[in-house]
């Protein structure tokens, strides 16, 4: 199962059933069903329920949209707050990943978990 659906896996010019979505996406087809509870529009006058592609497309890009916080420069990302944090002293330990990437980590101010945020090595200096 993929931990995130890939929207470019499905046509846009197809129409999937349930479980051919669910299948195309790598996820169970009770994850879509929930989706469709959601808002997930899907054609229902008929059987089998036919979901478009270009819906299911859009469905996918504004759930990934809602899902992405917009942090300030200043900031770091508390999973445990789920919000933005300015780290506890401005203290940071930079974690190199790749040549070009690394993550820079912090205490939250608020309940002194380990905050996040993933940044370029041309990045630093701001």
């Amino acid at each position: 199962m993929a931990k995130r659906p890939n929207p470019r896996s499905i046509k846009s010019a197809c129409s999937y059933t349930v479980p051919e979505a669910a299948f195309a996406l790598g996820v169970s087809v009770g994850t879509i069903r929930g989706w469709v509870k959601r808002g997930l529009p899907v054609l229902d006058s008929q059987k089998p329920t036919l979901i478009l592609g270009t819906a299911l497309r859009e469905f996918l890009a504004l759930r990934t949209l809602g899902a992405k916080t917009q942090l300030a420069p200043d900031q770091l990302y508390c999973l445990r707050c789920k919000a933005g944090r300015t780290p506890y002293g401005m203290m940071l330990d930079y974690l190199p990943q790749t040549a070009t990437t690394g993550r820079l980590t912090g205490l939250c101010t608020e309940c002194g978990a380990i905050c996040n945020r993933l940044v370029g090595r041309s990045d630093l200096p701001r």
